[in-house]
């Protein structure tokens, strides 16, 4: 992911803190498992707490970008396919592993794998058609998404003559947001940190509300990403991190792949309870801590030491080929 020594998904603690950040992630992924439960009822809420962390890794990653040059380019890719790609390919092996036993090996498993692996879910993926695990492993469209921005964002940002600029990141937001694209709440977070040095966040915030609340009337898809970079702006405040708020910022990503797991729990055995959707919400809290404590702390602790500029290129050329392959077959197939 970047330059610095030691990143947590995605804050550089060398340079920058927001520890309203950790709570935040934690919250989100929480709000994704409960909608998936059926707790929360709304039908905006998991794909709005999305949108956040859309916006969120705009604002960060956007945050680090603008502070990188094309000289360490592969320590930011080398830290990005390590932060995400070894817990989300454990994450994918896991569930199509749990499907081959369920439900066998077919076209539709070979399918969706491919497009889980390529990082091209999103693209090529249609919900409303069968999915392995009865479309189980539909949120990883949002971890395509990721992926397909941090592929793009060092070229338009760190090797672009007007990456950097204001105006060509408004335009971009606009084009987003208006177009109804998947890209909408992660271009006003890249914007959100270009301009950061020339606004007041409580003026972009009340401005943003205020348009969002006009905009939810005509359209969520154009709602959502205002309100999702105000929510980003309102908890930028820097300062020191807490510990607990460090441990369940760290949960909050595998929390978000293996919430599945809690449901699957929860319906083996109390399928017809009332309380079954909190029940799997604290199993999937479970497994989003057993997998964080055995993945994702480790990861973090040790990649550091295993950091060479070629790995980084090497990992780079991978990213883009996995993408292209993707994109490829998606569109002839």
């Amino acid at each position: 992911m970047v330059v610095f020594r030691k990143i947590d998904i995605p804050v550089d603690k060398t340079h920058e803190s927001f520890p309203l950040f950790d709570w935040l992630r934690f919250v989100l992924a929480s709000v994704v498992a409960l909608t998936h439960e059926r707790v929360i009822g709304w039908e905006h809420a998991g794909n709005l707490a999305v949108q956040v962390f859309f916006a969120l890794s705009g604002w960060l990653i956007g945050g680090i970008l603008l502070r990188t040059d094309r000289h360490h380019l592969p320590k930011f890719y080398y830290n990005r396919a390590t932060r995400i790609w070894i817990p989300y390919a454990l994450a994918v092996a896991f569930l199509y592993s749990v499907a081959a036993l369920r439900e066998g090996i077919d076209g539709t498993w070979l399918r969706c794998l491919f497009f889980d692996g390529t990082f091209t879910h999103n693209w090529f993926i249609n919900p409303s058609q069968p999915m392995p695990l009865h479309g189980t492993g539909n949120h990883f469209w949002s971890i395509a998404v990721e992926e397909q921005f941090y592929l793009a964002a060092p070229l338009l940002i760190v090797l672009l003559p007007f990456g950097r600029s204001a105006i060509f990141w408004t335009l971009l937001a606009i084009f987003a947001v208006l177009s109804g694209s998947w890209y909408g709440s992660i271009s006003l977070g890249v914007l959100a940190a270009v301009s950061r040095p020339k606004f007041k966040t409580w003026q972009a915030v009340i401005a943003l509300i205020l348009s969002s609340a006009a905009m939810y009337a005509i359209d969520y898809q154009i709602f959502a990403p205002g309100v999702a970079i105000s929510v980003v702006l309102l908890t930028s405040r820097q300062g020191p991190r807490s510990r607990a708020g460090e441990f369940l910022g760290g949960v909050s990503y595998p929390l978000y792949l293996y919430h599945w797991v809690g449901i699957f729990i929860a319906n083996l055995f109390m399928r017809h309870s009332p309380a079954v959707g909190i029940v799997a919400y604290v199993f999937a809290v479970a497994a989003g801590i057993a997998a964080y404590l055995v993945v994702d702390r480790n990861v973090m602790r040790w990649r550091g030491r295993f950091y060479r500029p070629l790995a980084g290129k090497v990992l780079m050329g991978i990213a883009y080929a996995l993408f292209a392959v993707g994109v490829t077959y998606g569109a002839a197939a």
